[in-house]
C-alpha cells in the first residue's frame, strides 16, 4: 500500500517516536524510506543586522550543515539495521516547502508534532499543521515524545 515512505527529521531527539514508527511501518510493508532533512540558512538575513563577518556566518552554516548530515548517517544507519531500504536527503530550504516537494514523490509522510496548544501554537507555529493542511500526500502524525 504504501511502497515509499518519507520521514521528515530535524535530527533530535523529539523526533525519534516519529522515525522509530515510520521506519516498523516500512519494515511490515516492504517500503522504501526516505529520510528528509531541510536546513534553513538561520544566517541569511544576519548580515544586514550583524557585525559578523560573511566568512564567519558561512563557516556557522557549514557547521549546521555537516551535523546535519551526520544526524542523516545516523539515521540510515538505524534504518539499514532494522532491514528497511533507505536515503538520506539533505536539502538547503525551508522545512514546510521542502516537504510538501519531497512528499510529491512519496505514498506516506510519517511526521512529528510537539502537541503545542493556545499562545504557545499560534506564536511557534506549526510545520506540522502546514503539512497537514497543504500536503495531498496521506500524513501519519506522532506526538513526538518530550521529557519534562
Amino acid at each position: 500500500m504504501f511502497k515509499r515512505i518519507l520521514i521528515p527529521t530535524d535530527g533530535t531527539e523529539f523526533g525519534r517516536n516519529a522515525l522509530e514508527q515510520g521506519l516498523e511501518v516500512a519494515r511490515l510493508m516492504g517500503s522504501e524510506v526516505t529520510i528528509l532533512y531541510a536546513l534553513e540558512n538561520p544566517y541569511e538575513f544576519l548580515p544586514a543586522y550583524s557585525a559578523e563577518t560573511p566568512e564567519r556566518t558561512e563557516a556557522m552554516f557549514e557547521h549546521y550543515r555537516a551535523e546535519s548530515e551526520k544526524a542523516l548517517a545516523r539515521i540510515r544507519d538505524i534504518a539499514t539495521a532494522q532491514g528497511v531500504s533507505a536515503k538520506a536527503v539533505l536539502v538547503e530550504d525551508s522545512p514546510v516547502p521542502a516537504i510538501l516537494e519531497a512528499a510529491k514523490e512519496h505514498d506516506l509522510v510519517v511526521m512529528a508534532t510537539h502537541g503545542r496548544k493556545g499562545i504557545e501554537r499560534v506564536l511557534m507555529g506549526s510545520v506540522t499543521d502546514k503539512i497537514l493542511h497543504n500536503c495531498s500526500t496521506p500524513v501519519l502524525v506522532l506526538r513526538g515524545e518530550v521529557s519534562g
